[in-house]
């Protein structure tokens, strides 16, 4: 692993070394994910949300967030949405618990094959202050109990995302969306060593099976298996986009200390092993606004409010991803790699992650593995790694052909759309009067 941490280390620490370089992608239009796995009791709720003297994870990235955002000349759109995961429903942590269906919220996807929560509230904030208060509150509604290894046990996996969006003031002034997802697994237990009740059991048991179907997804991808596993949990078909997908990645592995732990850590230190070649293919996010269908036409014709038709588009990762470069910004070298590990309160932490170095001459290259990008034995690195380079004069030729033939294609069907259009009006002038021409 990248980095490894004793039971002293603060958070800043942490923070600094391993996550602050990631929480930097989001403002390229890039979307990253951070992990804490780990036994119960082994500290990964107090490294991803600390206290009020140690924060952790969450509140360092949020203020760097709205910090970056106050010295940086763009206006940033910043939105929260909070949920956790208990026995296999989706519940949203930002509305009063008693408000909230007991069957949970329903996973979808849209029509570009992303992963969302119907009806998942999302919050916009402008301040940190503003999301401190929103947070702790959330946190409350959070479902926790007592075992006899963790007085204070998270019932559930708790997931945070934090969607940053702005328009560029670079050219053609094109919107882009980063994504930030903090997200708290809860503990795998063994019941003989709990002695959990019934209630407890069933939680439990819920746990054990999506951290199963997670080993599973991640040996899926490993081995290049047909079928990857991922509707097999609400977990991972949430966090589809994390592993193998288009987020970059990093794992915080918490190491409980102790003889009585020796399994439970080899077994969290091999499926961190595992995970490390998981690799991810990162692009940058770009809003586009869909063109209006002939259903859209109509409804405006007919008084109806039109709905937003607001999509994302991928952008593959070149010179000023996402938000571009300006000419005084220095080009960025990010290497995803698991990261190091990482303690508190007495308990170790192993984090996989990302590090981030300039480099000269404005140049890009990127590598998306959720796992290290260490040095293979012929000198390579393994693993995804693309540089970005000034495109042939063949590939420019190709593009601008693209370009007319989309453009044309566009015309074409802007024509037909309109002559339908025409024609829609008139039959319901007609039969208004109840007079219809031959022809229509």
């Amino acid at each position: 692993f990248d980095s490894c941490y004793g039971p002293k280390t603060e958070q800043d620490v942490i923070y600094r070394n391993d996550v602050r370089p990631l929480v930097e992608t989001v403002f390229s239009g890039l979307s990253a994910t951070v992990f804490c796995y780990g036994v119960t009791g082994a500290g990964k709720t107090h490294t991803i949300q600390g206290s009020e003297l140690e924060p952790g994870i969450i509140p360092r990235a949020l203020e760097h967030i709205f910090m970056h955002q106050k010295r940086d000349a763009y206006e940033y759109d910043i939105r929260v949405s909070y949920y956790e995961i208990y026995k296999e429903a989706v519940f949203d942590l930002l509305r009063p618990r008693d408000t909230v269906s007991a069957a949970g919220l329903p996973i979808r996807e849209d029509a570009n094959r992303r992963i969302f929560i119907a009806g998942l509230s999302e919050k916009r904030v402008t301040s940190f202050e503003q999301f401190d208060a929103m947070y702790q509150k959330a946190c409350g509604n959070r479902r926790t109990a007592s075992t006899k290894l963790n007085n204070h046990s998270s019932r559930s996996h708790a997931i945070l995302t934090v969607q940053v969006q702005w328009t560029d003031d670079v050219g053609p002034g094109k919107t882009w969306c980063g994504r930030l997802h903090l997200i708290d697994l809860a503990g795998s237990e063994d019941n003989r060593r709990t002695e959990n009740g019934k209630d407890r059991m069933a939680e439990s048991s819920a746990i054990n099976r999506s951290l199963f179907v997670l080993g599973q997804v991640v040996e899926a991808l490993n081995t290049g298996a047909a079928r990857i596993p991922y509707r097999d949990s609400k977990m991972t078909r949430i966090l589809q986009d994390s592993l193998g997908g288009e987020s970059l990645g990093m794992m915080i592995v918490n190491v409980a200390p102790g003889d009585a732990f020796l399994q439970d850590t080899h077994n969290t230190l091999s499926f961190a092993t595992k995970s490390r070649e998981v690799v991810n293919k990162p692009v940058a996010h770009e809003v586009v606004e869909q063109r209006w269908t002939v259903s859209d036409r109509l409804q405006h014709h007919r008084g109806f409010a039109l709905p937003s038709r607001s999509a994302m588009v991928s952008a593959p990762l070149a010179n000023g991803v996402g938000k571009r470069r300006r000419s005084d910004e220095p080009g960025v070298d990010y290497e995803h790699s698991p990261a190091g590990s990482t303690v508190s309160d007495g308990v170790a932490d192993i984090q996989l992650g990302a590090r981030r170095r300039a480099i000269p001459g404005g140049r890009h290259s990127d590598t998306g593995a959720l796992g290290a990008t260490g040095t293979a034995a012929n000198g390579q690195q393994p693993g995804l790694r693309r540089t970005a380079s000034a495109a042939p004069r063949q590939a420019d030729l190709v593009q601008r052909a693209v370009k007319a033939k989309v453009s044309e294609l566009e015309q074409r069907t802007e024509s037909a759309s309109n002559q339908i259009m025409e024609r829609v009006m008139r039959i319901e002038q007609q039969l208004s009067t109840k007079q219809l021409d031959s022809d229509v």
